[in-house]
């Protein structure tokens, strides 16, 4: 029996994706042999579909229309592969000595510069140019440029530089994500090696769009007063996070809601289905012209908040799969859900294959297809006459937002541990709430800026401080709600670790469980024992030798020294003030590897610091420097420049000395002063130093790591 039969587009999909798949982890097939072994399989199907009367020979049809599908996947995901372009600029990319780029997406600011991506128009390459294709990342000085514009037209001075590899054990690997982006290197731009050449208009629809984003913008920041609810409607609306709090960040993110502070398939969901019931008195059987109507407002609404977000790409994602999921409901008989999700999946992967890489989308899906499946099953657990009065109606909906909730958990657990390293626990009960007022929060909104001109032009402002009176106080409710459950006990679990093998198992326990409740055969509880046996037994012995690991460990940062000392399941995080400030940056670094080590306790202590810990651990304050004991080693945290004269407390002997904040510029003033083992320049030094002592340390035959160049250093006890 094919399992397929009733929903085709599920076996494209999964081929699809297998095929995409292979070439990420295999990309050494020739093209050229892919695209004649496209060309015989069609022909063979042909061929087999012909004789196809029989069942074997429809088996064998439907093997090789999979094939096919499989080597369409590799093929695609080549020629979406920027680089193997002829005309990309990586080909030359050391080469060039100019570049002129176009500000392609709208700039994001961070703390110190703008940050926004570019194509790559043409470069200069022996005083030559040529035109060529490509993607950069550009980070520009905001002291000294001013805020660039989508269409800005810039030539640069000399080759980008490659994103980075992470230094860092299991640290979040931002080349890798940019990658799947087709970018791969970047350019930090200042007034000294950029110039502006002119503005190119983008495409009429993006332009159109961004407009529309920056009125937007305009609407919100004049009539919502404060910073907190104005970054939490500029996120939801706009999809700019720009002015969100980091507080009010893991204040969501503890209330399992970090989704809503992101424009995502959950927004696009939330309006759909609004749109959905408000207009549903025009779905009429026979009647063609109130289900044109029908189908026609919900998509020019659906597409209009596409273009408020500045057509983002999730919401693109999210519009289409949507509007699929409209159209086939409304004209399409006897339709299968299952597989009006597969073909938009697949569409969407036909027209960019690195969106199977993208976490929102692969959450986006799984999500879908639990709501699909366990809701269903969910809902009939509990029964609510909801004829009976208001409250037995409001009841009703609220468990059917519920078991929605739990339905796209059960799905997307395994990923979301994976990814994030965390459990929301009162997700339960706060997801319902955080659905609805976000949901009230998002339609108030969007409907806030779509008629705000119109007020203006009637000359109602009244009207208009009202409503955006009641869409600031639904945003205080919602953040009031949110930070309600970050202060409840045990809010969150955090540095949950799954490495990829256990989040497979995790799945495959949950397919073993899908095909019990199908089937009611036995057979299916030994085959999910198996998996759940596996994880549990991994996890008590992953359980049993963090209890007894003990490692220091120096960290690559830029401009910031970093220390993480575990000791069994306890992580100290030694480093400077201004590194332990921002929550994001510790999150970047360091949850992944603390997850892996199974740490349940966290303290962060700043180097500045006397603190004695315990016996095996003690911190001693030298003015600016830092003397820390550990298992018998000792560490020197030089800060202050050598001329300083409180550098002779140093005159003795250290295992390792570790150089911080340019506080040394010539070895041979720490070889008159200090006798050391092993030599470390931590992050906060500039290239051009770190490599000039580096250089230094190797001709003295000393042991020293480039913390600028290399990876992380790792001591274990």
């Amino acid at each position: 029996m094919n399992i397929f039969a009733p929903f085709p587009f599920v076996r494209f999909a999964l081929a699809l994706i297998v095929g995409i798949v292979g070439y990420y982890y295999c990309p050494i097939l020739p093209f050229n042999w892919v695209l004649i072994s496209l060309f015989v399989l069609l022909i063979f199907y042909g061929i087999l579909y012909r004789h196809s009367r029989t069942a074997n020979w429809t088996v064998m049809a439907g093997m090789t229309a999979t094939l096919w599908m499989i080597g369409l996947g590799y093929a695609l995901t080549y020629v979406k592969t920027e680089h193997n372009s002829p005309l990309s600029f990586t080909k030359n990319v050391d080469k060039i000595a100019y570049t002129q780029v176009r500000i392609a997406t709208l700039p994001e600011e961070k703390a110190s510069v703008w940050k926004t991506t570019a194509t790559v128009d043409k470069v200069w390459i022996g005083g030559k140019s040529q035109l060529t294709k490509g993607k950069v990342l550009l980070y520009l000085q905001r002291e000294k440029l001013s805020k660039p514009a989508v269409g800005d037209i810039f030539l640069i001075k000399n080759a980008p530089s490659r994103i980075e590899a992470p230094k860092n054990p299991l640290e979040f690997d931002y080349q890798q994500y940019m990658r799947f982006q087709n970018i791969e290197y970047q350019y930090f731009l200042n007034e000294l090696n950029v110039v502006k050449l002119g503005y190119q208009p983008p495409f009429w629809l993006y332009d159109w769009a961004i407009q529309i984003n920056q009125r937007a913008d305009e609407i919100l920041t004049t009539y919502i007063p404060t910073k907190t609810a104005y970054g939490v409607a500029n996120a939801m609306i706009l999809g700019l996070r720009d002015d969100l709090d980091n507080n009010l960040i893991q204040a969501y993110s503890a209330a399992g809601a970090i989704h809503v502070l992101s424009v995502s398939g959950l927004h696009v969901g939330v309006i759909y289905a609004v749109l959905y019931s408000l207009l549903a008195f025009l779905r009429r059987r026979n009647q063609p012209f109130y289900n044109a109507l029908f189908v026609i407002i919900i998509l020019s609404l659906l597409w209009f908040y596409a273009l408020v977000t500045g057509l983002s790409s999730p919401v693109l994602r999210s519009t289409l799969m949507f509007s699929i999921f409209l159209i086939a409901d409304v004209w399409k008989k006897d339709q299968n859900a299952y597989n009006t999700v597969a073909f938009s999946a697949f569409m969407l992967l036909l027209w960019n294959p690195y969106f199977i890489f993208n976490v929102g989308f692969q959450l986006s899906y799984l999500a879908v297809f639990g709501m699909i499946y366990f809701q269903p099953l969910l809902n009939p657990l509990v029964v609510i006459d909801k004829k009976k009065n208001w409250l037995y109606w409001l009841l009703d909906r609220l468990w059917k937002v519920t078991t929605v909730a739990i339905a796209a958990q059960i799905a997307t657990l395994p990923v979301t541990i994976y990814y994030f390293h965390q459990f929301p626990n009162y997700f339960l009960f706060a997801n319902p709430v955080v659905i609805l007022l976000s949901s009230i929060v998002l339609c108030l909104g969007l409907g806030f800026v779509a008629i705000t001109n119109l007020l203006l032009w009637l000359h109602l402002p009244k009207v208009l401080t009202f409503l955006a009176m009641l869409l600031h106080y639904s945003i205080d409710f919602l953040n009031g709600s949110v930070l309600f459950v970050e202060k409840l006990p045990w809010s969150i679990t955090t540095f949950l670790y799954l490495q990829t093998w256990e989040m497979w198992i995790m799945y495959l326990f949950i397919v073993a469980m899908i095909a019990l409740i199908e089937t009611q055969q036995a057979k299916w509880i030994y085959v999910a024992i198996i998996p759940l046996g596996l994880l549990i037994s991994t996890n008590v012995l992953d359980f049993l030798k963090h209890r007894q690991q003990e490692s220091l460990t120096v960290l690559s940062v830029p401009k910031h020294t970093v220390i993480s000392v575990v000791e069994g399941r306890k992580a100290y995080l030694l480093a400077d003030s201004g590194f332990l400030k921002t929550r994001s940056n510790i999150a970047f670094r360091l949850t992944n590897y603390w997850s892996s080590l199974g740490v349940t306790d966290t303290l962060s202590i700043d180097l500045q610091q006397d603190k004695v810990i315990k016996p095996s651990f003690a911190i001693t304050h030298l003015g600016e420097n830092t003397c820390l004991a550990w298992h018998g080693k000792t560490f020197l945290i030089l800060r202050e420049s050598l001329k300083n004269k409180r550098i002779k407390l140093f005159n003795h002997k250290v295992d390792y000395l570790i150089l911080a904040n340019k506080s040394v510029k010539d070895l041979e003033d720490v070889q008159n002063n200090i006798t050391y083992t092993h030599l470390v320049i931590d992050g906060s030094y500039t290239d051009w130093y770190a490599d000039k002592l580096s250089t230094k340390a190797q001709e003295s035959g000393k042991m020293c790591v480039n913390l600028r160049k290399e990876k992380a250093l790792i001591i274990n006890k």
